[in-house]
Order: C-alpha cells, then sequence, then structure tokens
C-alpha cells in the first residue's frame, strides 16, 4: 500500500512536470517571439531615427550657415552701424537687397528680419509675418540668445515675437549681430524657415510612419497621428521607446531629440504577429518530445533505481518487536542508497554497544549507590558508639547516656529517611551534625565543627547520605591520621542556579596523584578500599546531576583538603524508593 502510494505520488509528479514545462515551453515560446518582435522594431526604429536626425542636422546646419553668411553683409553692417536721427529708408533697401542675394540659391526661408537697437528694422517679406509689437527693441530681445554672442538658437515657431499669417509652423534661427571692427551690439537677426523644409527633408522616409515635433509637442511635419504620442520626457533623452495603440493594433513609438535643435523626430512601426517559420517549429516540437523522452527515463530510474530500494530499506529499518535494532543483512545497490545502509548498520552497532555501555553504567552506578549507602554505618562504628554510650552510663550517670541514645536515633532515623534516595539539604545536614555529634563522643576535643548554610536553599532537595560520606573521609583519612585536633567546616552556597557544597578539613590533605584516581571514571584507579566511599559519591553527584565537572578537589599535603559539590538547583523530589522493612 505505501508503495503503491508512494509511486502514485510519483506520476503525479512526473505528469505536474511535464505539464508545468510545456506551459513554459509555450509561454517562453511567445515571450521570445514577442521579444525578437520588439527587438526587431526597436532596431528598425533606431535606424530609421539615426537617419531621419543626420538629414535634418544637415539641413538645419545648411540654414545656419546662411544665417552667419547674413551677418556678414556689408550692407547689413553699415543699416545697423547708422546713427538713430539720420534717414535709413535707403540704407534698408540696400541691406533687404543684399541680403535677397545671399539667398537666391536657398529654399524654404520665408523672411530674415533685420532689428537694429533703436527698435527700427527691415524684412525681407513683411507680409508672412506680423509682429506681435510695433517696435523690437534691444531690450526686448531674448536673453538666452544675446548670452551667445553671436552664435545661433532655434526655435519653433519663433521666440515669441511675432506670428505667421496662415498659422503654418515655422522655425526661427536667431542671432545678435555684432559689428566686425567694434566687435559692439549692433542688432538683432531673425531667419525664419517654413516647416515645409522639414517636411521635404522626411520625404526620403516613410511620411506615415515618422513625425517631427518642437520640443514641446508642436506639429512640424510627418504623420500628425504620431505627434499625438508624444510625452514631455521624451524632449530629455536620446531615445525614447513605448508601446501604444494604434488602429486596433500594437504599435512602437519611437523618439529622439535631434542634437543641438530644438526638434524631436518620432516613429511609429506596427507590431504584427511574426509567424514562426516551419524548420524552428520542427526545432521546438524536436525539443518537446526529447523532453518527454528525458522525463519518462527519470521516471523509470527513480521508479527502479531509488523508489523501490528506498522501501525496502525504510521496512528494513523499522524497530522490531522489544524495540530491537536489526542490521541490514541484504544487498543493495552500490550507490548513495547502499552507503545509506552501510551507515545504518553502523549506526545500529554503535546504538547497540552504546545501549550495553549505558546498562553497565547504570548497573555500576546502583551498585556503587548501594555499597555507599551499606557502608555509612559499618559495624565498628556502630559498636564503638554502644561500647561509648556504656562507658559514659557508668561514669556520668543516666542523663547524658539518654543523650546520646537519643543522637544515636536521631541520625539512624534520618539515614533511613523513609527510603529516599533524595532528601532535602536542611535534612542531609542535620544527619551529618548528628554523626559529628557522635563521632565526638568518641573522639572528644580533637574535632570541631563548623557550618555555613545559605537560608534560601535549605530546602533544595539533594541525595541522601551525599554528604556523610565526604564528613567521614575527613575524619579518616583527613584528621585522625594527623593525630592532632581539627576543623570540619561544612558550607552551602547558591550561585546562579546551582548549589555549591564544600567539605573542608584541615587533615593531612592528598596527593594530586590520588586526587586524579579519585576523579577517574574506573573505580578500581581509586585506590585503596577505603576510597571507595568518595569515589561513589563522586559519581553518584555525576549521575544525579547529568553532569560530568560537578567535583572540585583542592588539596594541600599536610595542610588542608577541599571538596566542592555543584548540583543543580531542585526543590521537588522526582525518585523514591520502596519503603524498607523495619
Amino acid at each position: 500500500m505505501r508503495r503503491s502510494s508512494l509511486t502514485s505520488r510519483l506520476r503525479l509528479i512526473l505528469v505536474s512536470v511535464v505539464t508545468v514545462m510545456t506551459i513554459a515551453f509555450l509561454v517562453s515560446t511567445f515571450l521570445m517571439v514577442r521579444r525578437e518582435e520588439w527587438d526587431s522594431a526597436v532596431r528598425e526604429a533606431e535606424l530609421k531615427l539615426t537617419g531621419l536626425s543626420g538629414s535634418l542636422s544637415s539641413t538645419m546646419d545648411s540654414y545656419l550657415e546662411k544665417s552667419r553668411l547674413i551677418m556678414m553683409d556689408q550692407n547689413l553692417a553699415v543699416y545697423l552701424r547708422a546713427a538713430d536721427d539720420e534717414d535709413i529708408s535707403g540704407l534698408a533697401n540696400d541691406a533687404r537687397y543684399s541680403i535677397q542675394t545671399t539667398l537666391n540659391v536657398a529654399n524654404g526661408i520665408e523672411s530674415v528680419y533685420i532689428f537694429r537697437r533703436d527698435g527700427r528694422y527691415t524684412c525681407t517679406k513683411g507680409s508672412v509675418f506680423v509682429l506681435e509689437d510695433d517696435t523690437y527693441a534691444e531690450d526686448e530681445w531674448p536673453a538666452e540668445v544675446l548670452a551667445l554672442r553671436g552664435r545661433s538658437i532655434e526655435y519653433v515657431n519663433g521666440s515669441g515675437a511675432l506670428k505667421k499669417i496662415n498659422g503654418s509652423p515655422f522655425i526661427s534661427i536667431e542671432r545678435a549681430v555684432y559689428d566686425l571692427n567694434s566687435q559692439q551690439l549692433t542688432g538683432y537677426l531673425m531667419m525664419l524657415i517654413s516647416g515645409n523644409v522639414i517636411g521635404q527633408t522626411l520625404s526620403s522616409f516613410s511620411e506615415e510612419g515618422v513625425c517631427v515635433v518642437g520640443l514641446d509637442g508642436t506639429y512640424i511635419a510627418g504623420n500628425s497621428d504620431i505627434a499625438g504620442f508624444f510625452e514631455r520626457s521624451m524632449a530629455f533623452h536620446d531615445v525614447t521607446h513605448i508601446t501604444a495603440e494604434y488602429q486596433g493594433g500594437r504599435a512602437l513609438v519611437s523618439a529622439a531629440r535631434i542634437e543641438g535643435e530644438p526638434l524631436v523626430a518620432m516613429s511609429l512601426i506596427t507590431l504584427d504577429n511574426v509567424s514562426i517559420p516551419a524548420r524552428t517549429v520542427g526545432i521546438l516540437i524536436f525539443l518537446m518530445v526529447v523532453m518527454f523522452v528525458s522525463l519518462a527515463v527519470v521516471g523509470r530510474f527513480v521508479s527502479h533505481d531509488v523508489t523501490a530500494p528506498v522501501y525496502r530499506l525504510s521496512k528494513a529499518m523499522e524497530v522490531g518487536e522489544g524495540g530491537e535494532l536489526k542490521p541490514i543483512d541484504f544487498s543493495m545497490p552500490n550507490n548513495e542508497i547502499g552507503v545509506l545502509k552501510d551507515s545504518y548498520n553502523s549506526m545500529v552497532r554503535r546504538i547497540n554497544e552504546l545501549i550495553e555501555e549505558l546498562i553497565s553504567k547504570e548497573q555500576s552506578i546502583q551498585r556503587a549507590e548501594m555499597r555507599v549507602l551499606q557502608e555509612q554505618i559499618k559495624p565498628h562504628f556502630l559498636y564503638n558508639s554502644i561500647g561509648t554510650i556504656s562507658a559514659l552510663a557508668l561514669e556520668n550517670g543516666s542523663e547524658e547516656v539518654s543523650s546520646a541514645l537519643e543522637t544515636m536515633g536521631r541520625f539512624y532515623r534520618n539515614f533511613l529517611s523513609k527510603g529516599d534516595r533524595e532528601i532535602p539539604l536542611e535534612k542531609e545536614i542535620t544527619i551529618v551534625k548528628d554523626y559529628l555529634s557522635l563521632q565526638k563522643l568518641r573522639y572528644g576535643d580533637i574535632l570541631k565543627d563548623e557550618y555555613d548554610i545559605d537560608d534560601e536553599i535549605k530546602d533544595c532537595i539533594v541525595p541522601k547520605l551525599i554528604l556523610q560520606p565526604l564528613v567521614e573521609n575527613c575524619i579518616y583519612h583527613g584528621i585522625r591520621p594527623k593525630g592532632e585536633a581539627g576543623i570540619i567546616r561544612v558550607s552551602c552556597k547558591l550561585k546562579g542556579d546551582m548549589i555549591h557544597i564544600t567539605v573542608y578539613d584541615t587533615g593531612v590533605g592528598m596527593s594530586r596523584d590520588m586526587i586524579d584516581r579519585l576523579m577517574s571514571r574506573d573505580k578500581n584507579a581509586s585506590g585503596e578500599e577505603g576510597s571507595f566511599g568518595l569515589w561513589g559519591t563522586i559519581e553518584r553527584a555525576r549521575y544525579y546531576s547529568h553532569m560530568e565537572d560537578v567535583v572540585n578537589i583542592t588539596s594541600e599535603e599536610g595542610e588542608y583538603t577541599s571538596i566542592e559539590l555543584i548540583l543543580p538547583v531542585s526543590r521537588e523530589s522526582h525518585r523514591s524508593e520502596e519503603k524498607p522493612d523495619v
């Protein structure tokens, strides 16, 4: 059932992939055709605009040259230099005649206006244009023209000083005129060129597909429909392309600012659907067939060499009854799946080894814990305590005997602790105090105990009898061998979220070798039999806290020993045993 589901999913994925790739293929083909259509139209438009811009620039350059020749005319210079109170009618006629002579071979120049600084002017054809004012004095000349100091500037439909009577478009070339000798400003020249000149330039192009407008979109020549697509941004860019709806279809509208001229050349190219050649269609079909065959081969490969082995592998990896993990013993393909099988077998072997180690460790910990608990009250201690109490009964009377017996009873009650494996720290400290009280009955003033316990951690839970072995070690392996009075100091401090319990004694101390053996995880490395209780306590602390670094031992031989236990803060016991039979 599971294998069938995986196979069905694989088929669904393959069908989905084929569908998606087919759609993507068709969309890509459509986009490629559209892109080729666009790129072809852009290339054609840019080629057309480049030719048109070159022709218009050449045409306008020829008129600029003629305006320069007019400025150098001697009769014009005499007319402009004449005094303000002088009769200049004859000089005006001479200047006008001389200008017409210069322009006899030029077509398209509708009129030339020459303005003096006093506002009087002359023109070649005054009936074509009308001045906005009766005079055109120096203070009315455009500042941008004067700033050019004799260089020309062109305007579409003039700079606002005059207008054409019939309203047709024209281009004006305007210059400030300076005296050749003194370089003083003497007048102002306006050469007015008919818009038909632009139309004649467009005649070498398909006029239906081109148009010339001013920088503000004013129509000058060509297809006036194209001028309707003009956008202000076209006057500020070298080339601009936009798509537009034209006569029910899509069209590419391109525009180019003619360098140095107040003109924008525009073109329109219809974007027709480009038919795909039969050869291209054949290639596309071939590619589709190759794609389908490739997908079928991939599907077969995935089904036979991937899904089937993976299914067998997953079945073999299922955990058997009892949670047992078994290695895979059948063959697999010699590829990544085979590597996965080998890795799984290695993992199973390692897990089984770890389980065995864990069981062995747990058994060792339990044995150590039981031995530590058993060794806490040795027979000789019990016998010595009873002997001491008997001596007290004979020497001092029943009151001290009663106190000693009460201490021993309390000690054993706390020691048993109703079978609990974890008890409050305060109760553990009570066990230590009772234990030392009983030991003082035997050793007298040789022992002195001190305590520094934080109140806030007295209710924290610790393993039962975690301190008593440390205190016992202080007596039998520290103070007693030294042969002089000693101090046992117990301190419990809260640092962060950990309890730091330190047992300090002024006994004979430990060697570095002894400390290293006690810190070893190997119980056989602890050395003397009497050190087993201390080693077992360290192991219990590690087991309880689930940490390795839970014990710090510092010592100086002949001076002191300090054993620090680091346990996590816990205020609730989670482990307990059955109550023992008493």
